[in-house]
C-alpha cells in the first residue's frame, strides 16, 4: 500500500506535457466530429463495487416509466481475434482496435433494439428521444 509520500515521489516522476501536447491535445478534442446521435439513455449503475451485481448496467427508459434493460459487459462472452505471428506492433494494435469496435457496435445495435421493441411495446407510437452521444463505456 502507498503512502503519501510514495504516492507523490511516484506522481513527480511521471512524465509531464509539454506545452504543444498539452495545445495538440486540445486543437484534436476541438476538431474531433461531434458524436452520433444515438436513442441510447445514459447508463446508471445501480450496485456498488463490493456487491455480487457489480458491474451490471441499466439503460432507464428516457420517458421515465420504469423499464429499464440491463446489461453486464463483464460477464459478456471475449474471445480474441486472430492475430498473424509475423503481425508487426501496430498491425496487432489495429486489429485489437477493431474487434473493440465490432464488439461496441454490436452492443450499441443490441441496446436500441431492445429501446425501439420496448417503446413499440409500451410507448405506441412514438419514437424513443434522440440524444447526441450514446457514450462510452
Amino acid at each position: 500500500m502507498l503512502d503519501l509520500k510514495d504516492l507523490e515521489a511516484l506522481l513527480a516522476s511521471l512524465p509531464q506535457p509539454g506545452l504543444a501536447e498539452l495545445e495538440a491535445a486540445r486543437r484534436a478534442t476541438a476538431e474531433a466530429p461531434p458524436p452520433e446521435p444515438s436513442i441510447i439513455p445514459p447508463f446508471v449503475c445501480p450496485y456498488p463495487l463490493n456487491h455480487p451485481r457489480a458491474g451490471v448496467l441499466w439503460f432507464p427508459c428516457a420517458l421515465g416509466c420504469g423499464w429499464s434493460h440491463e446489461e453486464w459487459p463483464s460477464v459478456e462472452p471475449f474471445t480474441l481475434p486472430s492475430i498473424p505471428l509475423t503481425a508487426s506492433p501496430a498491425e496487432c494494435s489495429r486489429i485489437l482496435r477493431e474487434n473493440a469496435a465490432a464488439r461496441e457496435d454490436e452492443r450499441k445495435r443490441r441496446i436500441e433494439a431492445v429501446i425501439r421493441r420496448h417503446f413499440a411495446e409500451a410507448h405506441r407510437g412514438q419514437e424513443p428521444p434522440v440524444r447526441t452521444g450514446w457514450g462510452t463505456w
